[in-house]
């Protein structure tokens, strides 16, 4: 499926397309993946999640990778990549990306 796309320029100047909207079956895959080897327990009849402290890392991990469509024009070891950049350039792609997920994680 063809979907519509923008590109931006992070501040060290790192030319970034992103989709402009997550499909439901990308979210719920993201979520699956997050929550997918987490514990609930009941506790006195009320159910506890138990969620590893990584959870939050892995959310911007997978949700970079869902919405990222290619960095510097090239979709080449894509996750990779964009895990490899300096954390400032990271943080700006996440933050641009957030928005695709609001209210789903």
């Amino acid at each position: 499926m063809d979907r519509e796309t923008k590109e931006f320029t992070t501040p060290g100047g790192r030319k970034v397309t992103v989709k402009t909207y997550l499909t439901a079956r990308e979210v719920n895959n993201v979520l699956r993946q997050i929550f997918g080897s987490q514990e609930v327990s009941t506790q006195d009849g009320t159910p506890q999640a138990k969620l590893s402290m990584v959870v939050g890392i892995e959310r911007n991990i997978k949700l970079i990778e869902a919405a990222v469509v290619s960095l510097e024009g090239s979709v080449d070891n894509l996750a990779d990549r964009l895990q490899d950049l300096p954390a400032a350039e990271y943080t700006a792609i996440l933050n641009e990306v957030k928005a695709l997920a609001d209210g789903n994680f």
